[in-house]
């Protein structure tokens, strides 16, 4: 935490409505913005299936996705939360029937959802990940990495000021869509998803020494999982753990050869995520590449856990 920083203390919740998850946080906060789990939840809807070739949400993704923010909604109502905030990233910054569907939202559950640039998604995830004291400290800049469905997010800071913050257009399912469409996918489409990323990502350079790099989302958070599976991470939680770029490069290379019904059962690895775990992989171990880390810290917060930061920073300003 910043020097000097504080938070109103108080009961916050977070909905995170992603590409390819909807992601729920309930937590209480302190003034000295050490956060308190509550309750959490995780519902894989795809809202972005067939999206990146269609540009629109299908009627059974919008469905799902519905399904789980009412689901989550009602968590929250039970848990006696007031401040709740709903935020929408990649695939509703892009959807043409985007705003049908965030209408849909607030006539069912009286529920605003906050479409968020990709450089607001970028500062949330730093946040959210500057104020957890079980992660490294460090006197450098630290960098957070977020690679989601539709977008990758890179942010540089040093302790709570941001520094630098872009966003990519290039995440798991939406290089799954447009180029790994075999099953498994061809010598030919890996090629052509490589040369995407190395576009994508042509503007990436090595950080700063002494630089603490972390990675957040669902695809690291997967890979750690399946490498504490494997016996290449020891047992025990996977937040905070270091996986390294070579753990990366062979479960890409694992990941590239299997059909996605052998992905399935790979331990370690959710299943509804087989689809899309190659995609993120490559783009994880290109961003890696590009920035000459031999390892990255594993973190398991994200937007969500900066959502309720910002709450409780507001929350205070209030008068």
């Amino acid at each position: 935490m910043a020097a000097g920083e504080r938070f109103c203390p108080g009961r916050y919740a977070a909905i995170d409505v992603g590409s390819n998850s909807v992601l729920l946080l309930i937590a209480d906060v302190d003034e000295e913005g050490k956060l308190t789990q509550l309750a959490e939840g995780s519902a894989f809807t795809r809202l972005s299936e067939r999206f990146f070739v269609s540009q629109r949400l299908t009627r059974p993704a919008r469905d799902r996705t519905l399904h789980a923010i009412g689901e989550f909604v009602r968590v929250t109502r039970r848990a006696r939360v007031e401040n709740v905030v709903a935020v929408g990233t990649s695939v509703l910054r892009e959807a043409g029937n985007a705003g049908e569907f965030l209408q849909e939202v607030w006539q069912k559950f009286a529920l605003p959802v906050e479409v968020i640039s990709g450089e607001q998604e970028a500062e949330l995830a730093y946040l959210g990940n500057v104020h957890d004291r079980t992660l490294p400290g460090t006197d450098g800049e630290r960098i957070v990495l977020d690679v989601g469905g539709g977008s990758t997010e890179i942010v540089r800071g040093l302790g709570g000021t941001i520094l630098n913050r872009v966003s990519y257009p290039m995440g798991a399912a939406r290089l799954t869509q447009e180029f790994l469409k075999g099953d498994p996918p061809s010598g030919a489409e890996c090629a052509a998803a490589d040369a995407a990323i190395e576009q994508a990502l042509s503007e990436v350079e090595p950080p700063p020494a002494g630089s603490l790099l972390l990675a957040s989302g669902g695809t690291i958070t997967n890979l750690a999982s399946v490498a504490r599976a494997a016996g290449l991470l020891p047992p025990g939680e996977i937040h905070g753990r270091v996986l390294q770029h070579r753990r990366v490069a062979e479960l890409a290379d694992l990941f590239r050869t299997l059909p996605i019904k052998f992905r399935k059962r790979v331990p370690g690895l959710e299943p509804e995520r087989s689809e899309v775990i190659f995609g993120g992989a490559m783009i994880l171990h290109q961003l890696m590449a590009r920035l000459s880390a031999p390892g990255v810290v594993v973190s398991g917060n994200g937007v969500r856990h900066g959502c309720i930061y910002r709450l409780a920073e507001r929350a205070l300003q209030r008068p």
